[in-house]
């Protein structure tokens, strides 16, 4: 395959410009926690995270999930591509999961491969996929120099203690062995946390953080539980749910609290990291990211519980970032994705744009948390600089017992894209029922008002045929397209559909500039932008179903992966449940508790007690 012979390459140009930087690299530790909201108000109830990273680092507010699901959204993080292009795009298959990572051989050529050929040690603890279980734990992934990947589904049942203590124990020893190592390191610590556990049920917090949310209620503002007039305007399955009542109300805020207090845990492993990295004396030359895979919504556009959808509460997540050179208490409205880190870390490394992984979508976003944006750029500018791509496939979850789920909640396919512009911000959406929405975010943060249901004003049409364009660009984009999708979008005969290779010749490079009424023939004309459509709601990427694209072949990565087309789910079913511990865990005892302690009361679980004998 083509990225097997890109991998030598790679690593022979990486170790030609590690040996010719003999300096002391920064070590890079990503905390990352499951499902944290930003809009919800969660980061407020973190007094460690406002003290120690807030304080002390910036923080990036149009930092989005380019897919508001665990598992995609962690790929396309890892690989540094959108979904459409490493085909990893549900927890369960035929979208994909872990065993799909694998079968794609996305696993012989992503970050960690990169980071140990750039010089570093290249770890991971905590959660890493969807599908990553006692089923499959034998076949970890690779690239890492060290892994120990909890997923809640471990060979291991770590007897008497909760999950957080487990990993906050597990991260110090690591960062104490790495800091003997003297060589730089990259470190994820991953909790699942505060993701629902099993069929729905609330996170469990530390027993010493119990009650620490007593009276706390998810706010009422905005665009939770709108008025039947606005929900009338959703798309889809939406559209179909009723007022939320008292009842589930309730259950709502208990599920707010329960979140807050099980973050407490999350903001004492913040606390443990930094005096630990601050012992060793690289405190000051560690950069420190935390952010979460998507976001939450808890009753916002009326769904009780869960992510999945393109709004911002579900796919808008906390970025707040300490380390080198990055300013303390400072506020960036830069736009980034997920897919963006890997080619930051990979500049923190010292690895040069030429040695790159030829099929990165995102780019370096270094200059920003060294000298950040206090206000969003105007035009000109670089494309995603102003254009977010966010995408779904398959059914939405409802995380709540108590909400009943509307009949066509599998209708959850979309294309969308957000424009993060100075003085205008939108949302445009293209549903697989052929629905569109759009959202002025600036006069209508809380997307509420679909100027698209019924658009009479011929300004509002002329906007939405440039939102189809870009979005027909970005839907199927690809390295340069996404970082710049107005490369595809050029009004001059034979230059559309074609990838514009200098950013300086580009006649158009933002919307601001689209919009003038010179272009409205350009942008009108159905023969080269075609409505982006679907055929019908799939659960599953399918080229067929979401054409037409621009350009008219989209590659959706295949160059750099194998073909995963008709994906089915390999793994061996598993017959028992999740051995648990009978009372919850995590008393004030346990806040300093050891390894050692920890590992003297573990049991290694035997084959029947992973459902896998027989």
């Amino acid at each position: 395959m083509g990225f097997l012979r890109y991998i030598s390459l790679a690593i022979a140009g990486v170790t030609l410009c590690v040996a010719q930087n003999n300096g002391a690299k920064p070590n890079i530790v990503l905390i990352f926690t499951d499902d944290q909201d930003l809009h919800l108000g969660s980061v407020d109830h973190m007094p460690i995270l406002q003290k120690e990273l807030i304080e002390k680092g910036t923080q990036f507010t149009n930092h989005y999930a380019t897919v508001a699901l665990c598992c995609p959204s962690r790929a396309s993080l890892l690989r540094g591509q959108a979904a459409h292009n490493t085909n990893v795009t549900h927890v369960d298959a035929p979208g994909g999961n872990y065993q799909k990572f694998m079968v794609s051989e996305e696993n012989e050529d992503y970050l960690p491969h990169w980071l140990v050929s750039a010089g570093y040690n290249a770890e991971y603890l905590g959660k890493f996929m969807n599908g990553y279980t006692r089923a499959t734990y034998m076949n970890a992934p690779k690239g890492w120099t060290y892994t120990d990947l909890l997923n809640g589904q471990t060979p291991i049942h770590y007897k008497g203690f909760h999950q957080l203590d487990v990993i906050r124990t597990k991260a110090l020893d690591r960062i104490d062995h790495l800091s003997a190592e003297n060589k730089p390191f990259y470190l994820t610590i991953a909790p699942s946390t505060p993701h629902i556990e099993a069929d729905s049920l609330l996170p469990t917090p530390q027993t010493r953080h119990k009650g620490s949310a007593q009276g706390l209620q998810v706010s009422r503002d905005g665009n939770w539980n709108p008025s039947d007039e606005s929900q009338a305007q959703k798309p889809s399955w939406l559209k179909e749910l009723a007022s939320i009542g008292p009842l589930i109300a309730d259950s709502i805020d208990a599920h707010y609290r329960a979140r807050i207090a099980v973050l407490q845990g999350v903001d004492e492993i913040i606390q443990d990291v930094v005096d630990r990295l601050d012992k060793h004396g690289i405190l000051d030359n560690t950069y420190i990211i935390y952010t979460s895979d998507n976001g939450y919504h808890l009753g916002n556009h009326r769904v009780a519980a869960g992510k999945s959808l393109p709004y911002r509460e579900d796919t808008n997540m906390p970025l707040i970032i300490r380390g080198p050179q990055v300013k303390a208490g400072a506020t960036s409205d830069a736009p980034s994705a997920h897919y963006d880190f890997p080619p930051t870390f990979l500049d923190i490394a010292g690895v040069k744009s030429a040695d790159l992984p030829p099929f990165l979508d995102g780019q370096s976003r270094l200059s920003n948390w060294h000298n950040p944006q206090t206000a969003l750029p105007t035009c000109p500018f670089n494309g995603t600089q102003e254009v977010i791509n966010v995408e779904f496939w398959g059914g939405a979850g409802i995380e709540s017992l108590l909400q009943e789920k509307p009949y066509n909640i599998g209708n959850n396919s979309y294309k969308t894209l957000r424009i993060a512009g100075a003085e205008k911000g939108y949302l445009y959406s293209k549903w697989c029922t052929n629905e569109e929405e759009l959202y002025d975010t600036t006069a209508d943060p809380y997307e509420l008002q679909n100027l698209a249901k019924d658009p009479k004003d011929e300004s509002i049409k002329q906007l939405l045929n440039r939102l189809n364009a870009l979005l027909l660009a970005t839907k199927s984009c690809a390295d340069a397209t996404c970082r710049n999708p107005w490369k595809l979008l050029q009004p001059e005969e034979g230059r559309w559909g074609i990838i514009v290779d200098d950013d300086t010749s580009l006649t158009i490079r933002c919307l601001d500039q689209a919009m003038d009424p010179k272009y409205d023939a350009h942008f009108n004309d159905t023969t080269i932008f075609p409505r982006v459509a679907f055929q019908e709601c799939m659960e599953y990427q399918y080229i067929d179903n979401e054409g037409p694209y621009l350009p008219k072949d989209p590659g959706l990565g295949m160059k750099y992966r194998k073909p995963t087309d008709n994906y089915y789910d390999p793994s061996v079913k598993i017959a028992a449940p999740v051995i648990r511990n009978l009372v919850d865990q995590g008393g004030p005892e346990q806040r300093n508790v050891t390894l050692a302690q920890i590992m003297e009361m573990s049991v290694v679980l035997t084959q029947a007690q992973m459902g896998l004998a027989g």
